[in-house]
């Protein structure tokens, strides 16, 4: 095992310098217990927790097959992570939404959060941010001025899905 330190710019710098390179230490014992929870450092789930997780919650097969539609292509966008909200009110420690991120360094939280209960969509976009985009999919959050999630998509249909990550893009772009 390797520790670097230094800025999240210069680690990235020395990771792709280094791409291809074999570990000195790899597969040597150390002093930390390898993860078996199926969860990363950051506590981030696998594609099969984060499809198991909306099962769970969904309230219909059509709902939790949009939420991980959505969530396949806000993936394959590239440069984006989706991870599960916690909750101290539920036995498993998660809550019914799952955030969309930017992979990058997190200067701001979700681009967006999906409720795998029912489909609900909240996007880091404002009225500004989609004034030029006109679909019966968006609606808008009654919220007090500054907000930054104002913009409701509701996975209702394939083509709120389509749209859902049309408005991703541009919440990603916002962001980045």
């Amino acid at each position: 095992m390797r520790l670097i330190d230094g800025t999240p710019q210069e680690i990235a710098e020395f990771l792709r310098l280094t791409q291809g390179e074999e570990d000195p230490d790899e597969g040597a014992p150390g002093d930390i217990d390898p993860d078996t929870s199926g969860e990363g450092a950051d506590g981030a789930l696998d594609w099969a927790q984060i499809a198991e997780l909306v099962h769970g919650r969904a309230r219909s097969l059509e709902i939790a097959a949009r939420v991980l539609e959505f969530l396949q292509g806000a993936v394959s966008l590239g440069n984006v992570e989706i991870g599960p909200g916690e909750s101290e009110r539920t036995r498993d420690g998660r809550s019914d939404y799952v955030m969309v991120r930017d992979a990058g360094v997190r200067r701001y939280g979700a681009v967006a959060y999906v409720k795998a209960t029912n489909g609900g969509l909240t996007l880091r976009l404002t009225r500004e941010d989609v004034a030029d985009v006109s679909e019966p999919a968006i609606s808008f959050r009654n919220v007090r001025a500054g907000h930054q999630y104002v913009v409701n998509c509701p996975l209702r249909d394939d083509a709120a899905v389509q749209v859902a990550l049309r408005l991703v893009q541009l919440a990603l772009k916002k962001v980045r």
